[in-house]
């Protein structure tokens, strides 16, 4: 508190709990994640706003920026065992996400678009979470790589997935 300027009152004053805060924290800090990962792409539809999307997220960048980039990675586990509030935060972050991937991400043979945003995002976010968590950046590199091209097959043909 004394780091944040405020005295244990002051806290409780805008907050009554630390899972109150933490629930908050998340939320404001996938908000801001995610208006980064989605700028620019107002104007996209279908592939041409999935590829950049999928690819932001994937990216070596995104990767080392583990202060800046999406927190999901490094609080998934803890997730796990949290108060409902914060679950229900993850729940609606991911929902909303899920909501934007599926109104882009065309139908592939057997999968609807809503199976495929779901997956793309687990694709993603757990796929993100292994790069950061290898030593070796070949090997990092490799399953960004690996997840981007699985994640946009349209692209495979035309060389898109390669970048």
């Amino acid at each position: 508190m004394r780091g944040a300027g405020l005295t244990v009152g002051g806290f409780y004053a805008h907050f009554r709990s630390k899972r109150i805060l933490d629930a908050e924290v998340l939320r404001e800090a996938i908000a801001r994640m995610r208006r980064g990962w989605f700028a620019g792409l107002e104007a996209r539809t279908g592939v041409n706003w999935l590829a950049p999307a999928v690819k932001r997220y994937l990216s070596a960048t995104h990767r080392d920026a583990t202060e800046d980039g999406c927190p999901l990675p490094a609080v998934l586990s803890e997730l796990t065992r949290a108060d409902k509030r914060t679950r229900d935060v993850m729940t609606e972050s991911f929902e909303s996400a899920a909501q934007a991937f599926a109104s882009h991400a065309p139908a592939t043979p057997g999968i609807d678009s809503r199976e495929r945003a779901l997956a793309t995002l687990a694709m993603c976010v757990g796929g993100l979470t292994i790069a950061r968590a290898l030593g070796d950046n070949r090997a990092s590199d490799e399953v960004l790589r690996a997840c981007v091209k699985w994640a946009l097959p349209e692209l495979q043909n035309t060389g898109g997935g390669r970048k």
